[in-house]
């Protein structure tokens, strides 16, 4: 939420063609999750999923934007609150180094970021 402070993890991300998978802790119990690609880059979807923020699978929709692919969905937020928006953002900035970003969109449109994980290549 805006205005809470950044809690820090390391993490794992492993990213494949098709799916990127992610390991982390918040406040010391652990979580993993998995985002799934499909689709042409002009109109692409992702199913995310996590044990943290998403249980329940996330359909995003997007598009590549330069070296990015963006996505973005809408979730209940419960009790007859208006919808609330989720945007992740997935960057591969030079061939070494990723960015899996993810946004809490508040009904305003105010956005609030959510998780920032970023990898290097290994090896």
């Amino acid at each position: 939420m805006p205005g809470t402070p950044a809690h820090v993890s390391d993490g794992t991300l492993v990213v494949a063609a098709d799916h990127i998978s992610v390991r982390w802790a918040h406040e010391g119990v652990p979580h993993e999750g998995e985002l799934a690609l499909r689709g042409p880059g002009a109109a692409c979807r992702g199913d995310f999923t996590d044990t943290f923020h998403a249980v329940n699978p996330l359909v995003l929709h997007g598009h590549t934007q330069g070296s990015a692919v963006a996505l973005y969905c809408t979730y209940p937020a419960g009790d007859g609150s208006p919808d609330w928006g989720w945007r992740i953002v997935l960057d591969w900035y030079d061939p070494d180094h990723f960015s899996f970003r993810m946004f809490n969109v508040l009904p305003e449109g105010l956005e609030a970021l959510a998780v920032d994980l970023r990898g290097a290549r290994a090896g």
